[in-house]
């Protein structure tokens, strides 16, 4: 009996002890705490939906999964769910997704329904809804206008919003920061140059040199069956681009004052195209005309032609599709009339990311927008893209290394500054919205004189 007592006594006290063991283990208690803390915080918590952008471009899908992460961490009553266009729609190429994404917009301003609270949506996704919809100005009913908000105007450069009409692309508004600069490029086939045997101005590029450029490509074809294509146009604003350089260039002045000036730089760049269609210089040898022109684009011709003038949007694209191609292609600055400099450069800035003001959360899509409206995210743009952007930054170009694009980009905000333009020559020649039609490609094909192509253009003034 008395072996049972003690026995029992044995037992009850380990028993206690594990069972004090268990209370006092405080590891336990803060995990069981710590879930139900994070099941309490999320029910608290508001959705901030977010479609993002730039996705597998590198670092600049970096940047955008930086910026959620550094706003999530400092606005801790949001729950951010961060989705980009490739993981919500099923598309079979880069083309195809544009257009998915423009009929999507679409929907959501028909029915003034927004299953995101910042929508990427850009000028060209933009223009296109409007046109479908058939309202130009569909901005300024369904999106947030930041324009007049003293934070945003004193977070972008000076004067930008002056000299580049950026609101008339959303409807009268600007409805997000301008984080986007988008340059266009001529690039240039070391490949071809080797070939025809030239080497090919990069900087300060003239058209006297750029004529040059033809006519050895066109002695070089009048000898060999393997015809190199001088200068590409699966980019359908390629010669636009080109054609606005050198009138821009003409007089190198941010106002034409007259009709007079007008019709005389266009009469010398009608001349010059005319001059440069002597050598072929827009013959095609190589097949891309069965596609779309948005996949067309995408191809990097880099054995096939002498220049392919491109956005620099598309490098990353070909970094990742044709590397080894990209490796042989320069970067060249479109030509000029000689001795002349353009006040302009040709490309654009552009809003990505907007607020529908019908959204589900405006108020945290606002606050996201004033937090990337900041210099910390133009820093990481300009070191991240190696493009300009229209918001402030604090380093340059001369901050980096010195690749090749590197000392592109630095000579030319050395020689252009901002003035980063898509310019409408309508509007800075002859101050009117009217359409015109400027026949520039008929004249580089061979099929207007330089004189013809400027008298049908006086006849619709």
């Amino acid at each position: 009996m008395e072996r049972f007592k003690y026995l029992l006594l044995i037992f009850l006290a380990i028993n206690w002890m594990v069972g004090c063991g268990k209370k006092s283990n405080p590891s336990e208690i803060s995990l069981q705490q710590a879930a139900q803390t994070k099941i309490n915080n999320t029910e608290s918590k508001s959705l901030l939906r977010i479609m993002g952008h730039w996705f597998g471009e590198g670092k600049k899908e970096l940047l955008v999964r930086e910026a959620v992460r550094e706003f999530s961490f400092l606005n801790q009553d949001l729950v951010i769910d961060l989705q980009f266009p490739h993981h919500i729609f099923k598309f079979n190429d880069e083309a195809e997704l544009y257009f998915i994404e423009c009929d999507s917009i679409e929907q959501m301003v028909r029915q003034n329904k927004w299953p995101f609270d910042v929508l990427f949506c850009d000028k060209e996704r933009y223009r296109r809804v409007a046109e479908k919809i058939n309202d130009k100005d569909w901005g300024k009913k369904y999106l947030v206008d930041f324009s007049r908000e003293p934070w945003f105007l004193n977070a972008h450069k000076p004067g930008l919003f002056e000299t580049i009409p950026l609101a008339e692309d959303y409807g009268g508004i600007i409805p997000g920061p301008i984080i986007e600069g988008i340059t266009h490029i001529l690039f240039v086939s070391e490949e071809v140059e080797k070939k025809v045997g030239i080497k090919v101005k990069a900087l300060d590029m003239t058209f006297d040199d750029f004529l040059s450029y033809a006519k050895a490509v066109d002695e070089y074809n009048k000898t060999h069956s393997d015809k190199v294509t001088f200068f590409s146009k699966q980019y359908q604003y390629a010669i636009d681009n080109l054609f606005k350089q050198l009138v821009t260039s003409y007089y190198g002045k941010l106002h034409f004052s007259s009709y007079q000036e007008s019709f005389t730089a266009l009469e010398q760049t009608y001349r010059a195209f005319e001059e440069l269609s002597r050598y072929h210089a827009l013959d095609q040898h190589m097949e891309y005309s069965h596609l779309a022109y948005d996949i067309a684009q995408r191809i990097l011709f880099d054995k096939e032609c002498l220049f392919n003038l491109q956005p620099t949007w598309l490098i990353l694209l070909w970094n990742k599709s044709n590397p080894e191609g990209l490796k042989k292609m320069r970067p060249c600055e479109i030509p000029s009339f000689a001795g002349r400099i353009s006040p302009y450069y040709s490309g654009f800035f552009q809003v990505i990311f907007v607020v529908p003001k019908n959204a589900n959360n405006p108020e945290a899509g606002k606050r996201f927008i004033r937090y990337i409206t900041s210099t910390e995210t133009a820093d990481k743009w300009v070191k991240y893209a190696k493009c300009p952007t229209g918001m402030k930054n604090t380093i340059s170009y001369t901050d980096f290394g010195q690749d090749i694009y590197e000392k592109f980009f630095q000579h030319l905000q050395k020689k252009y500054g901002n003035n980063q333009m898509d310019v409408r020559l309508n509007e800075l020649l002859f101050n009117t919205q009217k359409t015109l039609n400027f026949r520039y490609s008929d004249v580089l094909e061979g099929k207007l004189s330089a004189q013809e192509a400027l008298a049908h253009l006086k006849r619709q003034l």
